[in-house]
């Protein structure tokens, strides 16, 4: 496949499909960053609203924004990842549609990854932000998406530990070539783009660096592909409902994970339990 170089060090990666509501907002948020050293490049997936005559105009008005003409991919992973594989940039970022960056996101990731490779040179990197978690008005319902869904960073720092939680939110994160490099293609029974990346960037001997503050309004309006799932509010009988569906994630996890080497099922379940006594530790000793 024909690879297109990014003329700036920053390629951002925007899948959309019926976006149309909230996609201009999000646009907008991303021409507002006050760093520049990016071209933004969009992949629309087979919309039957406006949203292809919107992304055209935005296309039309700025040379920095590239739409991508290719056949529908099935979904935001399958997206996002044919995305990846035809762009060659020194560093990737994705965008969802339907968030709204705040204007110092790229500047400040682009700086820790910076710092990140003064210690770790060579090797693939990855840094992500916390989200500010909104309803569909903007309106911030938590302060902390990390906070929301329970992850802790320091308790996810190798490929054993990737399997206890792999919330590493795609439109967080930023990674360079190295992390690129370390990706095997096609992704064999991965579960969504982020969480794939994260555990092959792992498996290869990586980093991981989080950024311990929000910089995405990550917005929620009952038609995200994925949400914010409080996990401090699943309750027992909630458990019970939802034993088969809660089982069946876990399998998928777990054999993406075995596609790229990870062991046996006990050791998954184990590292999991593990995570989750970490958790209560941590929160026990919270004010």
């Amino acid at each position: 496949m024909e690879q297109i170089k990014a003329p700036t060090p920053i390629a951002i990666m925007l899948a959309c499909y019926n976006g149309e509501q909230y996609l201009a907002e999000q646009l907008d948020s991303l021409l507002r960053q006050t760093c520049r050293q990016w071209t933004l490049y969009i992949h629309d997936d087979g919309s039957t609203d406006h949203t292809p005559q919107l992304i055209r105009s935005y296309a039309q008005q700025y040379l920095n924004v590239v739409v991508l003409d290719y056949a529908p991919q099935g979904g935001a992973m399958n997206n996002f990842l044919s995305m990846l594989q035809r762009i060659r940039a020194d560093y990737y970022m994705f965008c969802d549609q339907d968030d709204v960056w705040l204007e110092d996101k790229v500047q400040i990731s682009l700086d820790q990854m910076k710092l990140l490779e003064q210690q770790h040179a060579g090797l693939p990197l990855v840094v992500y932000s916390d989200l500010y978690v909104t309803d569909a008005d903007l309106n911030i319902i938590n302060p902390s998406f990390w906070q929301e869904i329970c992850l802790y960073p320091e308790f996810v720092t190798n490929f054993n530990e990737v399997g206890a939680s792999t919330a590493i939110t795609g439109c967080a994160m930023l990674f360079n070539q190295q992390a690129k490099d370390s990706l095997p293609f096609p992704p064999v029974h991965a579960t969504m783009h982020d969480a794939w990346i994260s555990a092959c960037v792992l498996r290869a001997g990586g980093h991981i660096q989080p950024i311990r503050q929000p910089l995405v309004y990550y917005r929620q309006h009952g038609g995200n592909c994925v949400g914010a799932d409080n996990l401090n509010h699943i309750t027992l009988s909630y458990r019970i409902r939802n034993f088969k569906q809660m089982q069946l994630k876990n399998w998928r996890l777990y054999r993406m994970l075995r596609a790229l080497g990870y062991g046996s099922i006990v050791k998954f379940f184990a590292y999991k339990m593990r995570y989750k006594k970490l958790i209560k530790q941590k929160q026990a000793q919270q004010p």
